[in-house]
């Protein structure tokens, strides 16, 4: 944890606050200038001032112990360093610290602002996040918001860190992350917080303990057309060799392919297979680049690459006992794929037809994956599948 409270050499801000023989005599002694609340602590033949306020829940330190330089606040003993305010719990906070001069028997004290608070809290939202600790991560986003920073600066933060220490790549954390920040402008003023902090928590828990991801570096002075990266990038995929699909993608990326290259090459591969991890890989894929609708595509190199292990490591159904008995499943669908073409191209010529709901609802309601697949590929309902195909 960084400690970024520094001294002010502002003169014009030393306000007189008591006697020196009155902070000797009591150990300890609270004072109140200019909507501060300090308590000056007599230690080693010095006075010290700082914050009232304990940083880690609000209590006060009026009453701390103070010995050896440290103070431990009474109430869940969090300890300071009471020359600077740093804190050796990465949970309490560091305590604003304010600089002390004697003059003629009289303590004044500095009370210009010792720290950023944008820069503050941007350092304690990630100590949050390194630690896993939401109680941070909670209150660092709360006071982000309420400073005014755009909530796509906190939301970056916790990309970055997301896609950095997880090497399984994108998983829900991320997911939920992006989700919290697309719904951000649908919420109430009161609610964007705890919705940011909720999307926060689900990257920090992901990464609890998970060790970095290293991207590779694309080839070198590639000039590999896109089709043929897109080509390596999915046999890559299928025979699971995420190394050198990560090249692939990055090399794509840096050869200044545009976001509609890049998303075909990785739904490509993402479709090879039927149903990828019942859905998940597809959905991680979605929100990767809802993500750099965020942050911007510059960005691209750094994100998209956390999805590749997803990729190259998911299930793939067809291969699972579930979707081959008792029914195959597998078979119905190659055999429906096989048959789209031509039902598609049937199902334009009767555009604003079909009327078939009542008899064709029942069915996509049942438990015969055969009997769906035949009512959606059957002529009548073809404009149902082509227009179905359309809007997804």
């Amino acid at each position: 944890m960084t400690q970024i409270f520094k001294e002010t050499t502002d003169k014009d801000n030393y306000t007189r606050v008591a006697q020196l023989t009155d902070v000797q005599a009591a150990g300890s002694l609270l004072v109140h200038r200019e909507k501060h609340t300090i308590v000056l602590f007599y230690s080693d033949n010095k006075v010290y001032a700082i914050d009232n306020r304990c940083p880690h829940m609000g209590f006060p330190l009026q009453g701390s112990t103070c010995k050896d330089g440290i103070v431990t606040c009474p109430w869940h003993y969090a300890r300071f360093d009471i020359a600077s305010g740093g804190t050796f719990d990465s949970w309490a906070d560091d305590v604003p610290a304010f600089p002390v001069e004697i003059r003629d028997g009289e303590i004044w004290v500095n009370l210009a602002l010792p720290v950023n608070p944008h820069t503050h809290h941007l350092q304690r939202l990630e100590d949050g996040l390194e630690q896993n600790i939401s109680l941070v991560i909670a209150k660092s986003t709360i006071a982000l918001l309420d400073i005014g920073v755009n909530p796509a600066e906190p939301f970056q933060i916790g990309l970055k860190f997301g896609i950095s220490y997880n090497k399984t790549g994108w998983s829900t954390g991320l997911t939920i992350h992006t989700c919290m920040i697309n719904l951000l402008p649908y919420l109430d003023e009161e609610d964007k917080p705890r919705a940011l902090f909720h999307g926060l928590s689900a990257v920090a828990n992901d990464s609890a303990g998970a060790p970095p991801l290293f991207v590779v570096q694309p080839l070198p002075n590639s000039t590999v057309d896109f089709a043929t990266l897109k080509s390596w990038f999915c046999q890559f995929i299928e025979v699971r060799d995420s190394e050198a699909a990560q090249r692939c993608l990055v090399s794509a990326i840096r050869s200044r392919a545009n976001l509609e290259q890049v998303a075909d090459m990785l739904f490509s591969s993402a479709t090879d297979h039927r149903y990828l991890d019942i859905g998940h890989t597809l959905d991680f894929i979605n929100k990767a680049l809802e993500a750099l609708d965020v942050v911007g595509w510059q960005a691209a190199e750094s994100v998209l690459p956390s999805l590749v292990s997803g990729l190259v490591n998911a299930s793939r159904m067809e291969e699972s006992n579930s979707w081959r008995y008792p029914v195959d499943l597998v078979a119905i669908l190659e055999s429906a794929f096989e048959q789209l073409p031509t039902v598609l191209n049937a199902g334009k010529s009767q555009r604003g037809t079909w009327s078939n709901s009542e008899q064709l609802i029942p069915i996509l309601l049942g438990e015969d994956p055969q009997a769906i697949a035949d009512s959606l590929l059957n002529g009548s309902n073809a404009i149902l599948l082509d227009r179905t195909l359309i809007l997804s």
